[in-house]
C-alpha cells in the first residue's frame, strides 16, 4: 500500500468515502461534504447537508449517501450533481450506516437501539428493528445476513429473510467500536484495544472463540476493514493505521470485468464509462431486487378493471352520437347478387349472338343481289320491264328474307315484317 494523497484540512474529519475509483473520494469534515481527487486538490463542496457524521457510495448507482446529526439522509448523484432525495429519520442522531451491496438498501443505526432499512424513494423506513437495549455503536451487512453492535457490550447476527436474532455474543471491558465482514463472510470486532476475527457466525452451530486474536495495548480501536479479494484487515485507532493477515479472509477469484486490480488507464477510463452508460435509476433499490421485471397481478388486474369500464362507457357514449345510415334492406343478399350476376351474364351473351347472326344475314342478302343480276342478264330482254314470270310471285312469297324474326324467335319471339 502507498499514500495517494496526504492532506492537513485544519478541522474534524468525521469519515472518508472513495467514489466510483480512486481518482476521487469524499471527506465528511466539520461543517460540509468535500470532494477531493488523487492528488488532494478539492473539486467540489456540498453546501446542502451540514455537519455530515457517515458518508457511502453506491457504485451501480453513482449516489452519495450521507447521514448527519441532524437526524437527516440524503442521496446525491454524483454524475449530474443533484439531490435525489432527502429523509428525515426523526431519530436523532445517525450513529452507524452502511449499506447492503446485494439491494443498495441502506441500514442506519441510532441510538434508541433501532436498525432502519431506507431507500431513496420511500419517505419512512421500510423496515423497522429494534436490536439493542442500548445505542447501535456499529453494524455491517453480508448477502441475507446483518451484524449489529450496541453498547451494552453485545454482538449480534441477525437473518434478514425473517429479521430475527441467530447468535449473540458478549465482548469484555469495552462496548464494540466497528464490525466489517469480508468476502467470505468473516467478521471483524474491534473494541476498546483488542481486535477479533470470527468464523463461521451465519451457520447454525454458534462458535465459542474467535479465529484470530490481536492486541493494541495503549490504544483504541476506532474501526476495522477487511481490503477487498484479500486476506488483509486494516486497523484504525489512536495512534495511526495498521494491518493484519486473516486467512481465508479474501475471495480468491475475482471478475475482472468488475473490479480488475491489475487494470491499466485506458481500462480504467472504458469502465468508467461503461459504469456510467449502465447507470441504474434510483427507483430500482427495493428489498426484494428479484422484484424487478416481475408482473404484479394485483396492479394488471386493476388495470384491465379499469380499461374494460372506459371501454364500455365509450361504446355507450359512441353508440348514442352515432347516425343510422340509410340504406336499401335486402339489396346485398346473396339471392339478389346471384339473380343480378346471372342477367348480367345472359345479357353479355344474347350481345354476342345477335352481333354474330347480324353478320351472317348481310353475307346472304349481298349473294341474293349477285344471283338476280346474272339472271336478268342471261334472258336478254325477254322480260318487259314491270312484267313478271309464271311462277316467280310464288317463289319470291315463298322467300322471307333473314332477320331478328327467323332464327331470333326463339330469343325474342315472332315478328311481324314491316313492308
Amino acid at each position: 500500500m502507498e499514500i495517494a494523497a496526504e492532506l492537513h484540512l485544519k478541522e474534524n474529519v468525521r469519515s472518508v468515502q472513495t467514489l466510483h475509483n480512486f481518482t476521487m473520494f469524499a471527506v465528511a469534515q466539520k461543517k460540509y461534504t468535500y470532494i477531493y481527487d488523487n492528488q488532494g486538490v478539492e473539486i467540489h463542496c456540498i453546501k446542502k447537508q451540514k455537519n455530515p457524521l457517515h458518508l457511502d457510495f453506491l457504485p451501480y448507482h453513482y449516489m452519495l449517501v450521507s447521514a448527519g446529526d441532524r437526524g437527516e439522509l440524503s442521496y446525491r448523484d454524483i454524475s449530474y450533481g443533484i439531490q435525489v432525495a432527502e429523509h428525515k429519520t426523526h431519530m436523532g442522531p445517525t450513529t452507524c450506516m452502511r449499506q447492503d451491496a446485494k439491494n443498495a438498501v441502506m441500514h442506519l443505526g441510532h441510538t434508541k437501539g433501532l436498525v432502519t432499512l431506507w431507500t431513496p424513494t420511500v419517505k419512512e423506513p421500510v423496515v423497522k428493528m429494534f436490536c439493542h437495549s442500548a445505542q447501535v455503536s456499529a453494524l455491517a451487512v453480508h448477502g441475507n445476513y446483518m451484524v449489529t453492535a450496541g453498547t451494552e457490550s453485545k454482538w449480534k447476527v441477525w437473518d434478514l429473510r425473517m429479521y430475527k436474532e441467530v447468535h449473540c455474543w458478549r465482548t469484555f471491558g469495552h462496548a464494540a467500536s466497528s464490525v466489517d465482514i469480508s468476502d467470505t463472510g468473516a467478521v471483524a470486532i474491534g473494541y476498546g484495544s483488542h481486535f477479533e476475527a470470527w468464523r463461521e457466525t451465519f451457520v447454525a452451530a454458534k462458535p465459542h472463540r474467535p479465529y484470530v486474536t490481536e492486541e493494541y495495548p495503549g490504544r483504541m480501536i476506532d474501526s476495522v476493514r477487511f481490503r477487498p479479494y484479500e486476506d488483509v484487515c486494516c486497523v484504525g485507532h489512536t495512534d495511526g493505521f495498521g494491518s493484519l493477515v486473516v486467512p481465508g479472509a479474501g475471495k480468491a477469484n475475482f471478475d475482472s470485468f468488475e473490479a480488475n486490480p491489475f487494470e491499466t488507464k485506458n481500462q480504467r477510463r472504458e469502465r468508467e464509462v461503461q459504469t456510467l452508460l449502465d447507470k441504474l435509476q434510483p427507483d430500482s433499490i427495493m428489498l426484494d431486487p428479484n422484484r424487478i421485471g416481475s408482473i404484479d397481478k394485483g396492479v394488471v388486474k386493476e388495470w384491465k378493471e379499469e380499461a374494460a369500464k372506459k371501454a364500455v362507457i365509450e361504446a355507450k357514449e359512441e353508440a348514442k352520437n352515432k347516425k343510422t345510415p340509410k340504406k336499401m334492406r335486402g339489396k346485398n343478399k346473396v339471392g339478389n347478387r346471384m339473380k343480378k350476376k346471372s342477367l348480367k351474364h345472359g345479357g353479355t351473351e344474347r350481345d354476342k349472338t345477335k352481333d354474330r347472326l347480324d353478320g351472317e344475314e348481310d353475307d346472304e342478302d349481298d349473294d341474293d343481289e349477285d344471283d338476280d343480276d346474272d339472271g336478268d342478264e342471261g334472258q336478254g330482254g325477254q322480260r318487259e320491264a314491270g312484267s313478271t314470270a309464271p311462277g316467280e310471285e310464288d317463289s319470291t312469297k315463298r322467300r322471307r328474307p333473314g332477320g331478328s324474326g327467323t332464327a331470333l324467335s326463339r330469343f325474342f319471339g315472332k315478328r311481324k315484317r314491316k313492308t
